[in-house]
């Protein structure tokens, strides 16, 4: 598979939607790597608009929330600037190499309600390289623990507006492990963006495009229209 990987990478046409599945399946690490960078070089047009778009928004949009690309994990109290939508909340895992969720807490999380954990990238990384690790598959705790640490997990705790961003596609995580006896469900409104490198979108003419927010329709405004996926993919 390793060969068929590389080749669809060196090769000038795009990789088709079987070698796309079996690289999001089964492929070692360097080799979704590999296969990014062939999805890359097709929508090099899009990936540059989605640049160019994010720089204009960030001239007028200012925000000092860092999350460093090594560690891709990070939490900000965002509780008064969130609380509307987390109201209305109330009211109401195919990736690539990088995405990026955000994790919005609903409710108050403590370490006795299953918080969500996060191994920060980099270290995620080591571990996946001593246990040579390939596909989708699952590690357990003590595996982890054995090779960087436990301590080094990030948790996501705190109070109802507590937010979370993780690459989760290059941090090891979980959430949702059982909660003690008489503590609340934690409720959490997730936002996940990924790049129109991501193995989920077919390539041009394989496939009809999904539509991941059918709820949404795109308004003309290309921030609000490249968020939900109407352009730039």
């Amino acid at each position: 598979m390793a060969d068929n990987l590389a080749e669809a990478a060196r090769a000038t046409r795009p990789p088709d939607k079987d070698e796309r599945s079996r690289a999001y399946r089964h492929a070692t690490w360097p080799e979704r790597e590999a296969m990014h960078a062939a999805i890359a070089q097709h929508k090099a047009d899009a990936i540059a608009k989605r640049v160019e778009l994010g720089r204009r928004y960030l001239e007028t949009h200012s925000s000092d929330i860092d999350v460093p690309y090594e560690r891709a994990v990070a939490t900000v109290d965002l509780i008064d600037e969130t609380r509307a939508v987390r109201d209305e909340a109330i009211a109401m895992d195919p990736e690539d190499v990088i995405s990026f969720k955000v994790f919005v807490q609903l409710t108050d999380v403590d370490d006795d309600c299953g918080p969500f954990h996060a191994l920060p990238a980099h270290l995620s990384r080591d571990v996946l390289h001593a246990v040579g690790y390939s596909g989708v598959t699952f590690l357990t705790d003590e595996r982890v623990a054995e090779h960087v640490g436990w301590d080094r997990v990030v948790k996501l705790t705190g109070p109802a507006g507590t937010v979370g961003f993780v690459d989760t596609t290059r941090c090891l995580h979980f959430g949702g492990r059982p909660r003690k006896a008489g503590r609340p469900v934690r409720d959490q409104l997730v936002f996940q963006y990924l790049l129109p490198t991501s193995l989920l979108f077919p390539i041009d003419g394989d496939a009809k495009h999904p539509r991941f927010l059918p709820q949404l329709d795109a308004t003309g405004d290309e921030h609000w229209d490249a968020l939900i996926g109407a352009r730039y993919t």
